[in-house]
């Protein structure tokens, strides 16, 4: 199993700017085998942090997800928001894990 965490920094703005091509990519990656969770989160504490949380089953899901042509479309985003100064910064991780397991917290109901 594969977790990948992306963090990008946007001016102000910036992120408003791609965010129709995010919520495609959003939709379609959720859809893809071997997706577990695809999900992009903006910071509630900065709001131009933009987070993208990510588990796979395996590397070949992970290297099929960018054959789709909505990954094309949010890659060529990217490029072009970094190109005209919309990103400020960037940094992306891939974790191996050898697996999952429950928390054991239950939040109360009362």
């Amino acid at each position: 199993m594969l977790i990948v965490a992306v963090v990008f920094e946007f001016v102000p703005g910036g992120f408003e700017r791609i965010q129709a091509v995010v919520a495609l990519a959003v939709a379609g990656s959720r859809q893809e085998p071997g997706a577990k969770i695809y999900d992009w989160a903006i910071d509630i504490t900065a709001p131009n942090r933009a987070t993208i949380f990510e588990v796979w089953d395996d590397q070949a899901a992970l290297d099929k997800h960018f054959t789709y042509p909505y990954m094309d479309a949010l890659v060529a985003a990217l490029s072009a928001a970094s190109i005209r100064g919309d990103i400020t910064h960037y940094s992306a991780e891939i974790y191996d894990v050898s697996g999952k397991r429950d928390m054991g917290f239950v939040l109360p109901t009362h």
